[in-house]
């Protein structure tokens, strides 16, 4: 008779999510894995494969929730003021100071894993449709006037939010990162 599960597997992916975004896959040991996520090695290995198979659902888990975060910020009609809502997002949350997981991965394991480096070009590609299909958007109704193309915008919007988090992650100058933020939201007005 097979034992039911004592545990919600979302809840254990984002304890898993946390602990890889905040120390990176490399630095996290199982050890670490079983205390951040309460599992016992046979229930980590039975539900979620090995160290590679969890990494990877909780990196999904956290492009998940970072796109509805942002479709979020760009739902509204005044495009302008859901570009400044993502990047103040971004400078606001709690976990700031943890940078973008897929900023952190894209230099960590990307360069080494095929499969997560198709989840980090995806990643920055669902990026940027985002931004694009907003930028389009405010160009239609009107609240999002400027003169550059509407896809050469919204990579740089993409660049600079993942250089953002670079910047953010590596605990530089917090004028800096303001300062550039400052001129992303001139370019929108």
């Amino acid at each position: 008779m097979v034992r039911p599960r004592a545990f919600e597997e979302i809840e254990v992916l984002r304890k898993a999510m946390e602990l890889f975004w905040s120390k990176g896959y490399e630095a996290s040991s199982l050890n670490d894995i079983l205390h951040a996520t309460g599992l016992s090695k046979s229930s980590l290995y039975e539900t979620f494969g090995n160290k590679h198979d969890l990494f990877i659902r909780a990196f999904q888990l956290y492009r998940d929730e970072r796109l509805s975060g942002l479709h979020q910020c760009l739902s509204t009609d005044d495009v302008p003021q859901g570009i400044r809502a993502a990047f103040r997002a971004l400078l606001d949350d709690k976990k700031a100071s943890l940078g973008c997981m897929t900023s952190n991965e894209a230099i960590e394991l990307a360069p080494h894993d095929t499969q997560l480096q198709g989840m980090v070009e995806s990643d920055f590609a669902d990026v940027e449709n985002a931004f694009l299909q907003a930028i389009e958007r405010g160009k239609r109704n009107g609240s999002l006037r400027t003169p550059l193309e509407s896809l050469k915008l919204a990579r740089f919007l993409t660049v600079s939010l993942q250089g953002i988090n670079v910047m953010v992650r590596a605990q530089s100058d917090l004028s800096r990162v303001e300062d550039a933020v400052s001129v992303i939201f001139e370019m929108v007005e």
